[in-house]
């Protein structure tokens, strides 16, 4: 039986930025394919300054991370604000893409009739119990975009590294564009942005910082300037890295989407596999990514944006590691192999 057109949409993703920023080429695949319909995104508000005003989102939900944090109470009663919210809109169908217990209990509060998610063995925390249509995964470590799209396929629409909707993802606000290209001038137009940090959840996957020093300094010596960003909680290490490399390297501040959008202007990303990489692909930067004990089909850049993926040995795990074996594979990569991947991508 032929399903009717949705005419309100709801994507739940809450977390990571940097999967909430891989979801975006699923979201503009669904703006695509029906203008009309009304879509609305339950997000956690630290990823929220990316998303407000992009042109395929009619709507925010915004989970306060605080409240989620504060408790079981605390959470419960984020969760029923967050929920009563949903269920007032309407929502004709709502895709999971986060696949937890917390996202949910929020596609189940929508009431939406259809309820898109990974099937049991793909997702995770009993998530298949919230939802009623089912997506099993093949391939457990497949790209991030692709895996996301394959949420789509329920709706009608193919799952294919050639409809990504890559081009079209990213939308920075006027405001930031101006400050990132003022930022990037006044650095006297770097070639390589420099971005060290992890999340706190993964700092197994932090290269020590006197390495990015070593990297900054190497690629100024063969005349490449790099720029150093950073987020909240990092200017320290961030002035540690560029300060040490005698004036060679610059570390400025910039907000979240300042810093989405400065990214745009690098020849090369070169840093940790994080938020960062994905707004620097996204825009058509190529990178070098210190991925560490993942599989690198996971994060690698979708063609044909070119990238070197490092991990110690140069092989890629076959499986995603844990502790000290995760953090072997990324403490295994040598300044030497960071420094020659840059110069490769950088050569004309």
């Amino acid at each position: 039986m032929r399903m009717p057109t949705p005419k309100r949409i709801l994507v739940a993703r809450l977390g990571a930025i940097g999967d909430c920023l891989r979801v975006l080429p699923a979201v503009v695949r669904l703006r695509a394919a029906f203008p009309d319909a009304e879509i609305g995104w339950v997000i956690g508000d630290l990823a929220r300054p990316l998303f407000e005003g992009h042109p395929a989102i009619d709507r925010l939900h915004v989970v306060r991370r605080h409240e989620m944090k504060g408790g079981p109470l605390a959470a419960l009663g984020e969760l029923r604000r967050v929920g009563g919210e949903l269920a007032a809109v309407r929502y004709d169908v709502a895709i999971d893409f986060h696949t937890r217990l917390k996202s949910g209990v929020l596609a189940f509060a929508s009431r939406a009739p259809r309820r898109i998610g990974f099937d049991r063995k793909s997702g995770g925390e009993a998530n298949f119990l919230f939802t009623n249509e089912h997506v099993r995964l093949e391939d457990h470590y497949e790209n991030r975009v692709l895996r996301f799209q394959r949420l789509l396929v329920p709706l009608g629409l193919e799952c294919s590294p050639r409809a990504t909707g890559i081009e079209a993802a990213l939308w920075i606000p006027p405001a930031a564009a101006a400050v990132g290209a003022r930022i990037y001038e006044e650095a006297g137009r770097p070639e390589v942005a420099i971005f060290a940090a992890t999340s706190g959840a993964r700092s197994y996957d932090r290269w020590p910082a006197e390495r990015w020093r070593d990297v900054a300094s190497r690629l100024a010596d063969a005349n490449v300037r790099s720029m150093v960003l950073w987020g909240p909680g990092e200017m320290e290490m961030a002035g540690a890295i560029a300060g040490g490399t005698g004036g060679c390297a610059v570390a400025p501040p910039t907000t979240l989407a300042e810093m989405m959008a400065l990214l745009g202007h690098f020849r090369l990303y070169v840093g940790s596999n994080t938020a960062a990489l994905h707004m620097a692909w996204m825009q058509k930067v190529a990178s070098v990514v210190l991925v560490g004990g993942r599989p690198w089909r996971t994060d690698r850049p979708l063609a044909p944006v070119p990238s070197i993926m490092l991990s110690a040995g140069g092989a890629e795990p076959s499986r995603k590691l844990r502790g000290t074996a995760a953090q072997r594979a990324i403490e295994g990569v040598e300044v030497d192999e960071v420094v020659a991947a840059a110069l490769k991508l950088l050569a004309p």
